[in-house]
């Protein structure tokens, strides 16, 4: 295994620090790395129906991995969304334990509502020794930034972003959901910007994953010229203030697809200036809200290029809403 660099961002003034890991991330000798998207799994043990519902949900977790054999699994928030909250935690790092699959986590608007603060669930998502996540200052979930070597393991070849969208705004008198702190924009930025140097100025094609959608997706969606795969049947919940997440994204030219959770109904993936704006397929099941069939979205990067392939894994295996993102468009496979 070859090492990468996790790159925390602290946000209490604190400055951003490296870190030195040993990890498995790398293309494999076909080139390609996969990932499975699980979000919105609302698992809760608050009634025996519930532990119920976590159980298939559990399932379509051992079915996904089991099939797909992933190199990474990636939770997009609220995973864990009611009480006892340990219970559901550790079952589910019990789980990826035994799949022996490397995950991260970031966390929902919901999953520090229950009985567990974020410095307690960071214990519980990082008590596996497959757990990618490291702590920050605060003792919460730090925001990641993954280097992905290349299948000859002799450079880096790709990057993956695991970012805090925080949960509801801080504002008084300004209702609705978080958004990205300036010094988040400005991290991020950095980060693409010294990859690129280091790259001999081309930017290094990267993913970028957190919970709540930014304001782009909806003129995104909405713009009838653009391809659209999946389907909206509710309107996007995004963050209430705008900070340029996305446009320091467009800037440095290096991330090429975002992916969200958050709005149960929707799973549609649209591009917009060179970039894809994706959400997951909801995870879970009759724990909350939800219209559309559970699953598991499913994402290949193809080494050196800048595309990947992604599509939606159903239960009963089906695979659909295959798309290639390429050229800086979404196409239907």
């Amino acid at each position: 295994m070859k090492k990468i660099i996790f790159l925390i961002c602290v946000f209490a003034g604190v400055t951003c620090m490296a870190q030195n890991q040993e990890s498995p991330l790398r293309f494999n000798d076909s080139g390609e790395f996969k990932i499975l998207q699980f979000t919105d799994m609302h698992l809760d043990a608050g009634s025996a129906y519930r532990r119920a519902q976590a159980e298939k949900t559990f399932a379509r977790l051992c079915r996904a991995v089991r099939s797909e054999k992933p190199d990474l699994v990636a939770f997009t928030g609220d995973v864990v969304t009611g009480k006892p909250a340990a219970e559901m935690w550790s079952r589910l790092t019990d789980s990826l334990t035994v799949y022996k699959v490397p995950y991260c986590v970031v966390l929902g608007n919901h999953d520090a509502e229950q009985d567990l603060s974020r410095p307690q669930i960071a214990d519980m998502v990082m008590s596996s020794p497959y757990s990618l996540n490291v702590r920050n200052a605060a003792g919460e979930l730090a925001d990641m930034e993954f280097v992905l070597g290349s299948s000859s393991g002799d450079h880096e070849a790709a990057a993956l972003y695991f970012l805090d969208s925080h949960d509801y705004s801080t504002v008084e008198g300004l209702d609705g959901y978080g958004w990205f702190y300036p010094e988040q924009v400005s991290w991020l930025r950095e980060r693409c910007l010294d990859r690129a140097a280091r790259n001999g100025g081309e930017p290094v094609p990267a993913l970028a994953f957190f919970h709540i959608a930014l304001q782009e997706y909806v003129p995104a969606w909405d713009d009838d010229s653009n391809t659209h795969i999946g389907r909206a049947a509710e309107d996007e919940c995004p963050g209430v203030l705008n900070t340029g997440m996305y446009a320091a994204m467009v800037e440095t030219g290096s991330v090429m697809g975002t992916f969200v959770g958050h709005d149960h109904d929707i799973d549609y993936i649209v591009a917009r200036h060179g970039i894809a704006l994706g959400y997951g397929r909801f995870s879970g099941d009759d724990t909350t809200y939800n219209n559309l069939r559970p699953g598991v979205r499913v994402i290949v990067l193809k080494e050196g290029l800048r595309e990947f392939e992604t599509w939606i894994c159903e239960d009963d295996g089906r695979k659909v809403d295959h798309a290639v993102f390429k050229d800086g468009e979404i196409k239907e496979l």
